[in-house]
């Protein structure tokens, strides 16, 4: 019996209360199937929301057969002892009655909803209906929508006239129009509307509460007649076009810093301390929109605090404007802006928990000095070495019967310049864009030792643009990207493996890769309910040094064509990176997350150079499995050390599946299906399984399942999740689609920091 009470969710439920367990049901009358009708289904969905204690998902219906959280409020909320409220706490939830609820409350909530968006005649009724337990209930709703009012004429009364032709000129852009719903959401929008339309044509003073709206719904049946009008006390300023004035820029390196010097330009006066502006003018000029002598623009000022705030120059930004005189006849605002200058070093000492492409986890040591304003135009010069060392971590794959540890390292350095504007030279590029555009000039070293088979160098340098046009696009084009791979030494082991497989001896073949590179972002809106970011990228390698050699009399296909007496690679890559989240509740989120890519080595090259290759497993990847332990297709190998060598693949597909939610404070835990491969393309003709076909994705795709943790630091996350194998992709001994020989082989564990997509 104390068992039972123990985990009785009703034992410590007062008299008077009843345990809330969810929603009945939500019965609609009169609902006319349209778009603006579900979304108003949303909105008294999302007000009658309650879940309930054990929800499954956040969800006001289904309840998880598991309320643990309720099981330890009622088996420890009664005692007063230090340990039995640390675990109420920490592990409890306390319950939720019907009180708490208060259906009568929300059903008031969801009727005022409907009035809002139209159905002004539309009503909400609740019930409770007690379960078989009297101290458990549910509850129900009744919701009647009944007519939806619609717009039967729009006026605009006594705006201006000059104003008045600004909303005839944008009548087509207004949220208020003959047979719209009478929806006070469209209504709030077009008054935002003409007024952002007001104040983007020189009336600063213009508000959206100098307008109300008056509304008829007598005059003719179901339907409204509405005015916007302008407020008889709105002041003389806010109907009259402003221009801009003299433009005062201030330059500090501290805020309350006493300005002693000054230079007075044609359009702007700059104050400063010392002989000269800390900051060249052209800098901040090609980010203020705001000119001496034009228009007053609303998106001109908030396109100038945008780009002058987020340049990465100043760690403060103000930006004031003011009437030039108190007179009646003055039309001029000038302009104030005073920016305060971030400090101009940062030296940063970083340790990560970095994954690796080798199929090991080890520390990596970052150092690096990062000057601001290098150059007095806002450069950001970054110098910065990192080192790590490596070991693996995770099950053996399947087949693999040798337990070898191998150790290995990596070191380099980074050198970068950051330019914050388009750079090209001979050019001026005048668009205008949301954030400040940025030009990147990096060159980079890193040499990669693997005990037992190889030391290889990595030496290159790029040229990068990034450009964001709107809040939600952002566009990075590489048109240059100079690499050259070389192997400094290799083990008789390691060229050994390379003689018997002429795939892996291409591909890892000392060669520059002139690469040209451009990446699409795609974010949704902050406010999104359920957020995608897409992110697709194309590069390209050595085929304009190609038609070059064609020029010169070589045909396309010949191979063996040089560049600083090295072969050079040629290749076409396609990227792409999706992911989908769903917001199931406040603390719960649902995501889907596709990765596909495919690279084709042609003319200079048979075969994609062994760094651009594809691979899956690990952290980031399938979960199940370690890094580069899967694939290309159906190949398996018994030497497992040799995965971070062999298995890497022209095609990848990858699909992950993962629900989050809090578990308790900073803890918050995942349940995942992960599933991948990679194939190649052309292979070696040893291995038929390892190119792609069709037929044989399906069968091919390894898959993995698993649970983890999450704790959030606030400036990153640490993540710890344990993978369980499902299937793999090559025949392993076990028949069926589980082929896992062994519980054991099939679990890996990942340490990571970050989420994995």
């Amino acid at each position: 019996m104390a068992v039972i009470t123990a985990c009785s969710t009703t034992a410590a439920i007062p008299d008077e209360e009843q345990l809330y367990i969810g929603i009945d049901r939500v019965n609609y009358t009169d609902l006319v199937k349209s778009p603006h009708a579900s979304a108003t289904q949303s909105e008294i969905s999302a007000a009658l929301a309650c879940p309930p204690n054990g929800s499954l998902f956040g969800s006001s219906r289904t309840r998880s057969p598991f309320p643990i959280g309720l099981w330890v409020w009622n088996a420890w909320s009664r005692s007063e002892s230090g340990f039995s409220k640390w675990v109420v706490n920490t592990f409890g939830k306390t319950p939720i009655y019907i009180s708490t609820v208060n259906p009568a409350l929300r059903a008031q909530v969801a009727k005022t909803t409907l009035k809002s968006h139209g159905y002004l005649n539309g009503d909400v009724q609740s019930y409770v209906e007690t379960s078989s337990n009297p101290k458990k209930a549910k509850v129900g709703y009744h919701v009647t929508m009944n007519h939806l009012y619609t717009l039967d004429t729009v006026r605009y009364v006594n705006f201006p006239q000059h104003a008045t032709q600004l909303i005839d000129s944008t009548a087509q852009e207004s949220f208020i129009y003959t047979g719209a719903p009478f929806d006070i959401s469209n209504l709030d929008s077009e008054r935002e509307r003409v007024s952002k339309l007001f104040k983007n044509n020189g009336y600063y003073y213009f508000q959206p509460s100098y307008m109300s709206y008056l509304a008829d719904t007598m005059m003719v049946p179901g339907k409204v007649q509405l005015k916007l009008q302008v407020a008889d006390s709105v002041p003389e300023k806010a109907l009259k076009k402003w221009y801009i004035g003299n433009v005062d820029l201030s330059l500090k390196r501290t805020f309350f810093e006493q300005m002693t010097n000054s230079d007075v330009r044609r359009r702007f006066t700059v104050h400063f301390n010392g002989t000269k502006p800390p900051v060249r003018m052209g800098t901040i000029l090609r980010d203020m929109k705001l000119r001496k002598g034009h228009l007053f623009r609303y998106d001109d000022y908030l396109e100038s605090m945008s780009l002058i705030g987020g340049n990465g120059l100043f760690s403060m930004v103000d930006l004031k404007l003011a009437p030039k005189d108190d007179t009646p006849q003055c039309d001029t605002l000038n302009v104030n802006l005073t920016c305060v200058l971030e400090k101009p070093y940062d030296f940063y000492i970083g340790t990560n928990l970095r994954g690796k492409t080798s199929g090991y986890f080890g520390p990596e040591l970052v150092v690096g000095l990062t000057k601001r304003n290098a150059f007095r135009g806002g450069e950001k010069l970054d110098i910065n070495l990192h080192g790590s060392y490596e070991w693996q971590v995770g099950h053996k794959p399947a087949g693999q019967t040798e337990d070898k540890s191998i150790q290995s390292y990596s070191y380099g350095g980074d050198v970068s310049i950051e330019f914050p504007r388009v750079y090209i030279p001979f050019f001026k590029f005048r668009r205008r864009f949301y954030t400040t555009p940025t030009t990147t000039v990096k060159g980079s070293l890193d040499i990669i030792s693997r005990s037992g088979y190889f030391t290889r160098h990595i030496v290159s340098g790029e040229l990068t643009y990034q450009l964001q046009p709107t809040a939600n696009i952002r566009h990075t084009i590489s048109p240059l990207v100079l690499e050259y791979t070389y192997l400094r030494h290799g083990t008789d082991k390691f060229m050994e493996l390379l003689l018997q497989h002429p795939y892996l001896l291409l591909s890892m073949l000392d060669q520059f890769i002139p690469k040209a590179k451009y990446t699409f972002t795609y974010s949704s809106p902050p406010n999104s309910l359920n957020p995608i970011l897409w992110t697709t990228s194309v590069s390209e390698s050595a085929n304009l040094l190609s038609l070059g050699y064609m020029v010169a009399g070589k045909k396309w296909y010949q191979k063996e064509k040089e560049m600083f007496n090295n072969p050079f690679a040629q290749f076409l890559k396609l990227e792409t990176d999706f992911t989908k989240t769903w917001r199931l509740s406040d603390q719960s989120q649902l995501l889907a997350h596709l990765s596909a890519g495919v690279i084709w080595a042609y003319g200079n090259s048979s075969y994609a150079p062994y760094s651009e290759q594809f691979y899956v497993g690990g952290a980031n990847s399938i979960r199940a499995f370690t890094v580069r332990s899967i694939g290309p297709g159906g190949f398996h190998s018994d030497d497992a050390d040799l995965s971070y060598v062999w298995q890497t693949g022209d095609v990848k597909l990858l699909f992950n599946l993962e629900y989050r939610t809090q578990l308790f404070g900073n803890l918050h835990g995942a349940i995942f299906l992960d599933a991948g491969n990679v194939w190649t393309l052309k292979g070696d003709g040893q291995y038929a399984d390892e190119v792609v076909k069709l037929k044989n994705i399906p069968k091919q795709l390894a898959v993995g399942t698993g649970i983890g943790l999450r704790y959030d630091l606030d400036f990153f996350v640490i993540r710890l999740d344990w993978g369980l194998g499902l299937h793999l992709p090559y025949n392993t001994g076990k028949g069926g689609y589980f082929n896992i020989p062994s519980f054991r082989a099939g679990q890996c564990l990942n340490l990571a920091i970050g989420y994995p997509f």
